[in-house]
């Protein structure tokens, strides 16, 4: 039918292929949590961990899964030194460098702004070429008109891909995730995993997305009853075991 042209032929969306760049290799320890007790209210009753020992250093590709409301994302921000601990002792690297991608870091955008405009006035030091710009932009998936419309008009995928050319530009040592995939389409998860598993620093992934945790987890770390354990198994085993115990309930 297509031949005869009778029908419009498809015009499949192009796959981006991105990469973060290749960082420095830190000896380990890298990053670590020693007897971490944390309550957002300091009391007990409130403890989201206690007596937390876990540690990720440049090879680690960690994913963090469990319930919601367990912890997960409170856990990267412990991490970063945005949360601090209640007791216990919370360790980097003197040399690590942290890139945090969030469900809410498209707020750190200035929506006035064109995407082109705002990456060149935040690294003036980097190029004033707006070619230049416009190529780094391109990686990861914004062309044409959508670098040059107001960043308030874009969708929340294409607010996404800004953030993770924000990420790449700045070269973090490691990449703390908390549900990358959000408004991303199925190619472009796919080309985040290609770039998770190319990057050369180490990675910790908190998603509700099996499809990039199958193709990237190296160690599944289970948040629950206030501490983390190890999951001796696949991820597809670990989405049978949840599927199981709600059939169960």
């Amino acid at each position: 039918m297509e031949a005869d042209g009778f029908v419009q032929p498809v015009h499949q969306d192009r796959v981006f292929s991105f990469r973060f760049a290749d960082v420095e290799k830190l000896p380990p320890p890298v990053l670590s949590l020693d007897d971490v007790t944390f309550s957002y209210s300091g009391k007990p009753d409130d403890t989201l961990y206690e007596n937390l020992d876990f540690g990720v250093d440049m090879d680690s590709r960690t994913a963090l899964v469990g319930p919601n409301g367990v912890g997960k994302s409170t856990l990267l921000r412990l991490f970063t030194g945005k949360l601090h601990a209640n007791s216990g002792t919370v360790s980097r690297h003197s040399h690590l460098k942290l890139g945090m991608y969030s469900q809410h870091s498209a707020e750190q955008l200035d929506l006035t702004k064109s995407a082109l405009d705002f990456v060149r006035d935040k690294y003036p030091g980097v190029s004033q070429d707006y070619q230049y710009w416009r190529q780094q932009l391109g990686k990861y998936g914004l062309s044409g008109e959508s670098q040059t419309a107001l960043m308030g008009t874009l969708s929340e995928g294409q607010k996404s891909r800004i953030v993770f050319a924000l990420l790449a530009i700045e070269g973090p040592n490691m990449l703390l995730l908390d549900e990358p995939t959000n408004g991303l389409d199925i190619p472009t998860i796919d080309s985040l995993a290609d770039a998770i598993n190319a990057f050369s620093g180490g990675v910790v992934v908190v998603s509700h997305d099996f499809r990039l945790l199958d193709k990237i987890a190296k160690d599944i770390m289970v948040c629950e009853h206030k501490t983390t354990r190890r999951w001796d198994g696949t991820i597809g085993e670990y989405k049978a075991h949840l599927r199981k115990r709600m059939t169960n309930i």
